[in-house]
C-alpha cells in the first residue's frame, strides 16, 4: 500500500512538473513579461560575473542566485523553465497541505490571463520567489511555530528584494511587547540569511557597488516609477478589502497583518504584473475561507483546460503568422515571423562588425542578444530609470563620453514613445544618438557608430 501510495506521488509530481513546464513554454509564452531579464540575471552569474560590480542590478541577489544553479546543468531558457516548473510544484504540494482540494480553484485564479493578468505571475523570477517564499511562511506560521524558521523565511524575502524583506518583517515588532522570546528567535532567523548575504557581498567585493544600486538609486528610482495603472489601482484596493476583511474577522491573529504588509510588493509601480502578485494573498485567504464540494474539481480542471486552449489560440491568432525560432540559449521561443527576420538580420549585421557592439534598447531585448552571443552582461544592458544608483544617469552620460571606436544598437521608437509606463532611459537613448553617427538600419532597428 505503502509503495503504491508512493507512485502515485511520483506520477503526480510528473505530470505536475511537464504540466508547468507546457504551459510557460508554448501556452503563456506571450505573458513572460521580465523573463530575459531574469534570465539574463542568473546566466551572467554562470558565467561568473558579479552582480552589482559587473551588472547593474537593483534587488538583492537570492533568486538569480538560486536560479543560476540548473544552468551549470543545461544552460538554455528552456531548462530556466523547467526549473520553474519545479518550483510551482513544490508551490502546489504546499497549497494542497494548506488549502487540501481547493488548491485546484486558486490554480484556476492563477491562470486567468485577461483582463486580470494573474498568470503573468507564474513566470521565473525575483517577484515569484517571494510569494513561494511568503507561502512558505504562512504554511509554517498555521501548521508548525517554529518562530526561527519563520524569521528565516523573512529573512530570504528580504534577500530576494530587500524592500519587501524589511516591510514584512514590521508586524513581527508586536511581539516585542507581548512575547519577547519569540520576537528574538524570529530576530535570529532573520538576520541569518542577511549577515550570510552581508559576508557574500564583502567576499565578492560588491558591498559598496549593492548599497549605491540597491538602496541610493532607490531616489532615482521613485522618482521616475511612481505609474499608476487606474485599473489595477482599483484591484489593489479591492485585494487589501479581502485582506482587512479576514483581519477584521480575525483580529488576533497576525498572520492577517503580514498579509497585509504584503501589500508593498505594488509600489512604486502599480501595474498588472506588481497588483497580479500582490492578488495572490487575498485570493489565497479568499479561498481558504470558502466553502466547497469535492465535485467541484472535476469541472474546474476542465475550466482549466479549455482556458489553456483558449488562450493559446488567442495568442497565437494576436501573432498573426508565428513561428517557433532557436537560438543559442533561446529554444523554442515563439515569436512573429516578421520579428524573427529582424533577429536574424540584426545578428548578421551586428556579427559582420569589426568593433564592440552595446545593446542599447529595452532590457529584455538587450540582454535576448547579449546571452545568444555567449557574451557579458554590462551596465548598458539594463538601461531603466532607477537602475544606476545614485545620479546615475549623469555617470553612464560620463561614460559614454569616454567611450571610441564602438557600435550602439538602439530602436528609436523607444525615443518617440509618450508612455508614462516606460521604464526605458530616453535620456541615455537620446544622448547616444547625439553622440553618435547614423550607420545603417536593419530591419526594426538602428546601427549608431561612436568614433
Amino acid at each position: 500500500m505503502g509503495m503504491d501510495v508512493m507512485k502515485k506521488k511520483i506520477v503526480w509530481f510528473i505530470c505536475s512538473v511537464l504540466f508547468f513546464f507546457f504551459l510557460l513554454t508554448f501556452v503563456f509564452t506571450l505573458s513572460r513579461g521580465d523573463t530575459f531579464v531574469n534570465y539574463g540575471f542568473s546566466y551572467a552569474i554562470k558565467m561568473g560575473q558579479i552582480h552589482y560590480k559587473d551588472f547593474n542590478m537593483v534587488i538583492t541577489p537570492l533568486a538569480p542566485i538560486f536560479y543560476s544553479i540548473g544552468l551549470f546543468l543545461f544552460n538554455d531558457i528552456l531548462f530556466y523553465y523547467f526549473e520553474q516548473a519545479i518550483l510551482l510544484t513544490i508551490l502546489f504540494w504546499y497549497l494542497y497541505r494548506l488549502l487540501g482540494k481547493k488548491c485546484i480553484l486558486f490554480l484556476l485564479l492563477l491562470l486567468i490571463p485577461y483582463p486580470i493578468a494573474m498568470v503573468s505571475t507564474i513566470f521565473p523570477g525575483y517577484n515569484f520567489l517571494i510569494f513561494f517564499l511568503f507561502l512558505l511562511f504562512i504554511y509554517y506560521f498555521k501548521k508548525h511555530k517554529n518562530d526561527f524558521i519563520l524569521g528565516i523565511l523573512l529573512g530570504l524575502i528580504f534577500c530576494t528584494k530587500q524592500t519587501v524583506g524589511i516591510v514584512l518583517f514590521l508586524p513581527t515588532f508586536y511581539y516585542l511587547f507581548s512575547q519577547k522570546k519569540k520576537f528574538f528567535k524570529m530576530v535570529e532567523g532573520f538576520l541569518l540569511p542577511i549577515v550570510l548575504l552581508l559576508f557574500y557581498l564583502l567576499l565578492t567585493g560588491s558591498l559598496n557597488d549593492f548599497i549605491n544600486l540597491c538602496f541610493l538609486g532607490l531616489f532615482d528610482f521613485q522618482n521616475h516609477n511612481t505609474q499608476i495603472d487606474y485599473f489595477y489601482f482599483f484591484l489593489f484596493l479591492g485585494g487589501m478589502g479581502i485582506n482587512l476583511w479576514h483581519l477584521w474577522h480575525h483580529k488576533n491573529d497576525l498572520l492577517y497583518y503580514y498579509g497585509i504588509f504584503f501589500g508593498v510588493v505594488v509600489f512604486p509601480i502599480i501595474d498588472y504584473y506588481h497588483v497580479s502578485l500582490f492578488l495572490l494573498v487575498p485570493f489565497f485567504f479568499l479561498v481558504d475561507s470558502i466553502s466547497y464540494k469535492d465535485y467541484y474539481s472535476k469541472y474546474i480542471i476542465v475550466f482549466i483546460l479549455f482556458l489553456c486552449g483558449l488562450w493559446s489560440f488567442v495568442s497565437y491568432s494576436f501573432l498573426g503568422n508565428p513561428v517557433v525560432s532557436n537560438y543559442p540559449h533561446f529554444s523554442f521561443v515563439i515569436n512573429r515571423k516578421n520579428y524573427d527576420k529582424d533577429v536574424k538580420k540584426l545578428i548578421k549585421a551586428t556579427d559582420s562588425l569589426d568593433s564592440q557592439v552595446i545593446y542599447f534598447m529595452r532590457g529584455s531585448e538587450n540582454y535576448f542578444y547579449k546571452i545568444l552571443h555567449d557574451d557579458y552582461l554590462n551596465y548598458f544592458d539594463l538601461p531603466n530609470y532607477g537602475n544606476y544608483g545614485y545620479n546615475g544617469i549623469a555617470k553612464m552620460k560620463k561614460k559614454i563620453d569616454t567611450m571610441r571606436d564602438v557600435y550602439f544598437v538602439l530602436d528609436l521608437s523607444l525615443l518617440k514613445q509618450k508612455n508614462p509606463y516606460q521604464q526605458y532611459i530616453k535620456e541615455l537613448g537620446s544622448y547616444v544618438v547625439e553622440q553618435s553617427s547614423f550607420v545603417k538600419k536593419v530591419g526594426y532597428y538602428v546601427i549608431y557608430y561612436k568614433e
